[in-house]
């Protein structure tokens, strides 16, 4: 069993970098990657936590880039150089000055929320998850789906799209990492299935290595008929569960909703860890 799609508490997850190797070793897994949105805050923690452990550590990272409508995730696997970069300051930047806005967006509407309400939910990154939990905690909404649904999402009042980077600058910075670039959860893009492989080809001649076939959001059916474009391509395929902890509570550590147990056979040879 294996795990290359996690999110620890430094982006908007609930378990330390170290409470998710400890599970994962006591799920016997065999790799374990953590995945946190644009920061590599947490690496080091989690390396060193997987030191002396059967479960080999796998250092990554989640991008959001530009695309249309709405975000494309990318995924950084198997980095090497964990030091944050100019470009992961940038997007941090954009990040802070997005949560800004929607804090006044909320303040201007009767919620009195500070940044510093936002800053204690988390160890590193800041997002809309972050927002929710907030609106949980204080009464507004019932769950976090229920504050995404009638308050974060696109369309919605306290909904703000954020500057991101380009999809070849994900890949440069990727790759200069020492990572692979994998499309995340591709079967989550609001494409059918025609055009969404259009798109990984084009994706593909511009340096993408590879494809997150197996996740929690992909019914089995479809994840079939991604695993057979991506082995005729001779892409990278990998899986991961998406895990968030309390967050997403319905996704566990080594599993997807649909497809179950994530196996052995998505830990590529390419991302098999090199120690640093």
């Amino acid at each position: 069993m294996i795990d290359l799609h996690t999110h620890s508490y430094f982006s908007d997850g609930t378990f330390s970098p170290s409470a998710i190797i400890e599970k994962a070793e006591k799920l016997s897994m065999t790799a374990i990657a953590i995945t946190d949105h644009d920061t590599t805050s947490g690496l080091a923690e989690a390396q060193k936590a997987a030191e002396n452990k059967k479960v080999s550590f796998i250092p990554g990272i989640e991008l959001s880039v530009n695309h249309n409508p709405g975000e494309l995730h990318i995924l950084g696997l198997g980095i090497k150089l964990w030091d944050d970069s100019p470009i992961i300051k940038n997007i941090n930047i954009n990040r802070k000055s997005r949560n800004l806005k929607i804090i006044d967006l909320m303040n201007k509407s009767g919620l009195k929320i500070t940044y510093s309400d936002l800053r204690k939910l988390t160890k590193g990154t800041i997002g809309r998850p972050h927002f929710a939990s907030w609106m949980v905690s204080n009464g507004y909404v019932t769950t976090i789906d229920d504050a995404f649904r009638s308050y974060l999402t696109r369309g919605k009042p306290f909904y703000l799209p954020r500057d991101t980077i380009s999809l070849e600058e994900a890949i440069d910075f990727i790759h200069s990492s020492g990572g692979y670039a994998q499309i995340a959860h591709p079967l989550n893009i609001p494409v059918n299935f025609n055009n969404l492989i259009d798109k990984l080809d084009h994706w593909i001649s511009l340096g993408i290595d590879g494809i997150e076939a197996v996740h929690s959001g992909s019914k089995r059916n479809m994840t079939k008929r991604l695993l057979q474009y991506g082995t005729k391509k001779g892409c990278i395929i990998t899986g991961g569960s998406d895990f968030h902890g309390a967050n997403k509570p319905k996704i566990k550590l080594g599993r997807t909703v649909k497809v179950g147990i994530i196996s052995d056979d998505f830990l590529p040879r390419e991302l098999l860890p090199i120690k640093r």
